[in-house]
């Protein structure tokens, strides 16, 4: 073998050694690696647990979404076009009935009330009265002045008596500062006893002010009396309301609550047929002051009488020109807190816009809208939780389809500050089983195929399926009809889940 030989064999034989070290670290590396890493633990099982259709009796919910509003709420829009002049008041202010919200630019209107008073008054100037005398016209006028302090007499004997006789029978102490309803008020307990504690001093201040009544205040006192009248007139519906909502626990039998119902609907004609004779009584009274003002303008004014159609044609006039001030004055028709004021001091704005709207906050509701199979498990007078913590009794139930949304309206109150009018609520309430008996288990408990489905049972630490008829599905719930008995176990929740899968099973 030469020398050049000897080298070449000398350099492979390197090459070769080289490689076997780097190959022999390699191997090495991966073994130290192996030995530090945790082997997973591939002996762990799926767990799931078991239950029985009696176990979960009574587990059956619906929920819904609501929204809050308030039991009485108005929007006060603009009857013509106009520049806002005055805005008097301010958003979340709590205002009356008749207050005014805001002005639009009149000046041409008022100028056209005031032309039209006058011509008014010429006619009344113009208008013979030869067939009346100036006494006859005092009579007839003392007369009517007489006529409406009975009438308004009359009135207070009957709202005492509603109150004392028929009212006050449902409260424990109606003279207290809690009279205490005595009976299931639907979430008007509240109004109830505000309005009996009201009473307390709107009657000894009415008969007070009986003695105390001249003809200068005649038209005061009226305009109290109705109010008062009104105020009875709305403490008698609702009671009609609560009597006609009762459910089968009440106090009282149904013929019970169909006689107060009766009671209390004639007790309410009574009360509008006292409001109508103040104010016919009113209304006589003030046509015997203008006909003696007539008798005594045409005994002093020695003119030629007009016709009584002149006098009308003036009085027309100057009520369309009342009439279209009117219309620049926005007011809210009814008492509570402005929650939306749409305009400001110079806006221009057009007829027929909304510029507010005024509500009673204080008083409100629940509306929401339900399907077919969620109604099966209302009813009114049903007790519901709302954000689950608040509970509600359903008011009323649309007797219709609702053709906007395809679904029933259902109303519901309850008194909570932690609602607000405008918020949206989740409802929630538990319904029973049609039957005893019935297997009713959570729809996750069942895997669904094209006709009916199967559940899981546990055979040998495996899961094994069993198919089952599908009834009813409320809510969460959903009821076998066959393939399950109500002892039989079967798994949970099936989501996810193989048949022949070994497992293992918790409580």
């Amino acid at each position: 073998m030469s020398f050049n030989s000897i080298l070449s064999l000398i350099k492979a034989n390197r090459i070769i050694s080289a490689i076997t070290i780097t190959l022999l670290l390699i191997i090495a590396v991966v073994l130290l690696r192996s030995d530090t890493e945790v082997t997973p633990d591939d002996t762990s099982l799926p767990t799931v647990s078991m239950t029985t259709a009696r176990a979960e009796a009574g587990s059956e919910q619906v929920t819904l979404v609501g929204t809050v509003r308030a039991f009485t709420e108005a929007v006060i829009t603009t009857e013509r076009a106009g520049r806002v002049t005055s805005v008097p008041v301010t958003l979340g202010q709590q205002v009356s009935a008749g207050t005014v919200i805001a002005t639009l630019e009149n000046a041409a209107e008022r100028a056209a009330v005031l032309q039209a008073e006058g011509s008014y008054e010429a006619a009344l100037a113009a208008s013979a009265q030869s067939d009346v005398s100036v006494t006859e016209a005092q009579n007839n006028l003392s007369a009517a002045e007489d006529n409406l302090k009975a009438a308004i007499a009359s009135a207070y004997t009957t709202v005492n008596g509603t109150i004392r006789n028929t009212v006050d029978t449902f409260y424990a102490n109606p003279d207290s500062k809690v009279p205490g309803v005595r009976i299931d008020a639907k979430g008007q307990t509240a109004f109830l006893n505000n309005e009996r504690t009201a009473f307390q001093t709107i009657l000894p201040e009415w008969q007070a002010g009986l003695g105390l009544m001249n003809t200068s205040n005649l038209a005061g006192e009226v305009d109290e009396a109705i109010v008062s009248v009104n105020r009875t007139i709305a403490l008698i519906d609702t009671f009609i309301t609560i009597f006609n909502n009762q459910d089968d626990v009440s106090r009282y039998t149904p013929t019970e609550l169909q006689t107060f119902s009766t009671n209390f609907t004639t007790v309410r004609g009574s009360l509008i047929g006292v409001r109508s004779s103040l104010q016919s009584g009113l209304t006589a009274v003030n046509n015997a002051k203008e006909q003696q003002t007539r008798a005594e303008i045409s005994a002093s004014g020695g003119t030629t009488s007009a016709a009584d159609a002149q006098v009308k044609q003036a009085l027309g006039a100057l009520q369309a020109a009342q009439s279209n001030l009117s219309k620049t004055v926005l007011r809210t028709p009814i008492a509570g807190t402005i929650n939306v004021l749409d305009i400001r001091l110079g806006d221009f704005i057009g007829a027929q816009v909304p510029a507010a709207r005024v509500a009673n906050n204080d008083s409100l509701e629940i509306v929401t809208y339900v399907g077919d199979k969620e109604l099966q498990s209302l009813a009114v007078g049903n007790t519901l939780m709302l954000q689950n913590s608040i509970e509600g009794v359903i008011t009323a139930i649309a007797p219709a389809v609702d053709p906007t949304t395809r679904k029933t309206e259902v109303r519901i109150a309850a008194e909570s500050e932690a609602i607000k009018n405008g918020d949206t609520v989740t409802i929630t309430t538990s319904f029973e089983s049609v039957a005893v008996d019935a297997v009713i288990i959570p729809i996750t408990a069942v895997k669904f195929a094209l006709e009916n489905g199967v559940i899981f049972l546990v055979e040998d630490a495996k899961l094994v399926e069993r198919p089952v008829t599908i009834g009813t599905i409320r809510g969460g719930s959903v009821e076998i009809t066959s393939g399950l008995g109500i002892d039989d176990s079967f798994v949970r929740d099936a989501r996810g889940l193989v048949v022949g899968t070994a497992v293992e099973v918790t409580q």
